[in-house]
């Protein structure tokens, strides 16, 4: 299966690249206003910045990883776009600027993100789904799988093997 890519870019590497346009909107914006309130995009972009990172470092944990990306995005594009609607009388061109822009770049990589996922998702006639990376299956439990899901009727194994464990140091 061939992994999404939207203008080139895989969604981790479009996660960093649009964290670092954040990060750099928010400093830009701080400069420019010298307000606080101006780093909000650059708080969305450490974080979808971070994400990526650890999507890199754990690729067992890419779903993990880019799920928290999306949030983040998903944020900038309702706080930017819901400061656009109910403030229609701006303090400062720079700060239209700034949410505008901050809009964008959420709503582009949400909407990068949802086509990943539909992407991915199986037809009819798949049988295996697979998230995150290449070699890592859904965990979706067997009905047989007894070792990690116990029955409710079966406690006997964990019980015993509770009272038969020393505790640990």
């Amino acid at each position: 299966m061939t992994r999404y890519n939207f203008l080139g870019l895989t969604i981790p590497q479009l996660t960093a690249a649009i964290g670092f346009l954040m990060i750099t909107l928010g400093a830009v914006f701080w400069i420019i206003t010298g307000f606080v309130t101006a780093l909000f995009p650059s708080l969305f972009g450490i974080l979808m910045l971070l994400s990526s990172i650890g999507s890199s470092m754990r690729p067992e944990k890419n779903a993990l990883y880019m799920h928290i990306a999306v949030l983040c995005s998903l944020s900038a594009l309702i706080l930017g776009s819901a400061t656009l609607l109910t403030n229609p009388e701006w303090s400062s061109s720079a700060a239209f600027i700034e949410q505008t822009v901050m809009a964008v770049l959420g709503g582009t990589h949400f909407a990068a993100s949802i086509a990943s996922f539909r992407y991915g998702a199986p037809d009819s006639q798949q049988t295996e789904r697979r998230c995150g990376h290449e070699g890592n299956p859904w965990a979706i439990p067997a009905p047989n799988n007894t070792l990690n899901y116990p029955s409710v009727n079966d406690t006997g194994p964990i019980a015993t093997s509770v009272l038969l464990t020393s505790p640990r140091k």
